[in-house]
């Protein structure tokens, strides 16, 4: 596991691009899907600190990528060895998920899930030989170069798609999924676009001397998902991280990135985007998670602070969105992963489902065990996945097999 030694030497692209989002109203969200009254029933009468397993779902979408005997038709998505959370759509009321593991399922397909609906829906399948991505044929055959100098498949997607950790979130402001690809450049490990005669180059058919000058630059790009358009959009350059420490080249493969809705932006790795030049400033001082990989968090509105859980120091960081400081809240927590740290507006604590429940104050700084729950607790399943849905005040969690909600608190009084 390759680590980064510091932000302060990050190189930062300073660019305003225009996104696809738009401000104008929603786009109507489809596929529609009939509600299931009953499911939402029994899950409205949930009560405090009780889970239910619910039936089996239905898997619909764009499936025909899939081989007719292929697990994702009966069973949705499989769930990545380092993307361990689904974000949430507010305008569609459901949960996204995609990205890239360790050589596990290294492919460009999306999903939502409609809970109201008990539904799995392949948003977009993926591009053809998803983990074979190093002869000349191939890249004849499925890719192009963008304006912007990425090597991505014809349908406008990521050739090769490896970890994604935490560097996942929702822009509901521009309504687009934002993901960043640790891949090199997109492409793939094996190929190396610095030698003559390399895959890409010979398969786009360009020169040696023209595919250098055409190529994007190295570094961390933050990839766009339009779910309406169900299509990946573009990309932005952040910064290059080719410093010493980093074996990895110019990207960054470890990170965090949150919506802050105080300030109707993005954090990723203790920097701001300005949502009206596109500009990645530094979010704070000094002070901050020292390792953001698989950091958990979540803003709380109450305090004004995007709070971080960094599970390896078992710490909980506060970032205030007045002052721009970071401030050790606790440390010496539990054992606990970071991806299911989220924020729960109606119990106003922080809730991480591992090691049985575990609540966090920031009115106090301190954590909680929960008590021992109810109802249907989840089986254990690989590479499982989960997400907070604020529509039905649930936490969901997928084992890649069913799908469980929890009921952490049923009312604020």
């Amino acid at each position: 596991m390759h680590r980064l030694i510091g932000l302060a030497a990050f190189s930062l692209a300073f660019l305003a691009p225009v996104f696809a989002g738009d401000p104008a109203a929603p786009p109507k969200v489809e596929p529609e899907l009939a509600p299931d009254k009953d499911l939402l029933a029994k899950i409205e009468a949930l009560p405090d600190n009780t889970w239910l397993k619910l039936p089996p779902f239905k898997v619909i979408g764009e499936l025909d990528w899939l081989s007719p005997k292929a697990d994702e038709r009966y069973r949705g998505p499989f769930g990545r060895s380092y993307c361990g959370l689904a974000v949430w759509a507010p305008e569609r009321k459901r949960a996204i998920y995609m990205g890239g593991g360790h050589n596990v399922r290294r492919w460009s397909d999306v999903w939502e899930y409609d809970l109201a609906a008990n539904t799995w829906v392949c948003l977009r399948g993926n591009d053809p030989a998803g983990n074979q991505v190093n002869t000349e044929e191939w890249f004849r055959a499925n890719t192009k170069m963008a304006e912007d100098g990425c090597v991505i498949t014809k349908s406008d997607g990521p050739v090769a798609i490896s970890h994604t950790w935490s560097q996942f979130c929702y822009d509901p402001e521009r309504r687009v999924a934002l993901w960043v690809n640790s891949m090199p450049r997109s492409i793939e490990y094996s190929l190396k676009p610095a030698q003559p005669d390399n895959a890409a180059q010979k398969g786009l058919g360009l020169t040696f001397d023209d595919f250098q000058k055409k190529l994007c630059k190295d570094g961390t790009y933050i990839w766009e998902f339009d779910p309406a358009k169900r299509k990946f959009m573009r990309r932005e350059y952040v910064f290059n991280s080719n410093v010493p420490g980093n074996t990895i080249g110019g990207r960054i493969e470890e990170g965090t990135m949150r919506y802050v809705p105080g300030l109707k932006t993005i954090f990723f790795n203790n920097l701001l985007r300005d949502p009206a030049t596109g500009e990645w400033k530094p979010a704070g001082g000094k002070g901050g998670p020292r390792y953001y990989p698989a950091c958990g968090g979540d803003y709380d509105p109450n305090t004004r602070q995007l709070v971080l859980c960094d599970p390896r120091l078992k710490t909980v960081y506060g970032l205030s969105i007045d002052t721009r400081e970071w401030k050790e809240l606790c440390a010496n927590g539990p054992a606990v992963g970071g991806y299911s740290f989220q924020y729960d507006p109606v119990a106003r604590e922080f809730f991480t489902l591992d090691d049985g429940g575990w609540s966090f104050s920031t009115a106090r700084n301190e954590w909680t065990k929960k008590p021992a729950a109810q109802g249907d607790l989840p089986a254990p399943g690989p590479y499982g996945f989960s997400w907070y849905d604020p529509a039905r005040n649930v936490y969901a969690v997928y084992n890649c097999s069913d799908v469980y909600v929890y009921r952490c608190k049923k009312s604020a009084k």
